[in-house]
């Protein structure tokens, strides 16, 4: 891919929690198909003790890496967690959507001689671009890198970044966890907070957050992002 042009900013974006609301029946569905292949529920204790908040390294720390056939356990993990996930979506189609106006933004962006879209989440492939088509999102020739490529948040954003042919400093993240802020740090690039957590963004040290994700305000963040 072509090097992107110094003047344009690349926005990576985040999918769950940023751009779509999917989050109870994608953690429901998540932890159904990681019980039923593995025997083991993930309580909120667990949870609490990941490092890595990507579905490939849920999986891992979860396990452990030597857990019998990882990447077997891995693979059945992904496919039922995805039969899961379109099941749910075809009873209740309102169980995946985007939040307000955020397709309509990405549309824009990616329109604009000022910006560059990329997508870096934490999902499997099959699962994020699902989730994705079925929230309104018009990803054609979105750079996208994601939990099948990498395993940590961080190397994923990178990659994300080179998929789109920019480099880091041309980078900024928007993103709802704290998993997001932390892999930002890890790679010393800006992070914008959005969505249902931003007080715990904030006293997280998110400097900047967005109560809603709309073009004015994204782009007034940036400026002050630049200056």
């Amino acid at each position: 891919m072509s090097s992107l042009a110094k003047s344009r900013t690349l926005i990576v974006f985040d999918v769950d929690g940023t751009l779509l609301d999917a989050n109870i029946v994608d953690n429901d569905c998540f932890d159904q198909a990681f019980q039923e292949e593995t025997g083991v529920a993930l309580t909120a204790t667990i949870w609490e003790q990941f490092k890595e908040v990507t579905a490939q390294a849920i999986v891992h720390q979860a396990l452990g890496d030597d857990w019998p056939e990882i990447e077997s356990v891995k693979t059945r993990v992904k496919d039922s967690f995805f039969s899961k996930l379109r099941e749910s979506y075809d009873q209740y189609p309102a169980s995946i959507r985007s939040f307000e106006g955020a397709s309509g933004l990405v549309s824009h962006l990616k329109a604009s001689p000022d910006f560059v879209v990329a997508i870096a989440t934490g999902c499997w492939r099959e699962t994020a671009q699902f989730k994705l088509n079925a929230a309104g999102f018009d990803i054609i020739d979105v750079p996208f890198a994601c939990a099948s490529d990498c395993y940590g948040r961080a190397e994923i954003i990178s990659l994300a970044v080179e998929r789109a042919g920019g480099s880091l400093d041309q980078a900024v993240y928007v993103g709802d966890g704290v998993w997001d802020l932390r892999a930002t740090r890890q790679l010393g690039i800006p992070f914008i907070g959005v969505g249902r957590k931003i007080e715990t963004l904030r006293k997280a040290g998110a400097q900047y957050t967005l109560e809603n994700l709309n073009e004015a305000d994204l782009v007034g963040i940036l400026k002050q992002i630049q200056n």
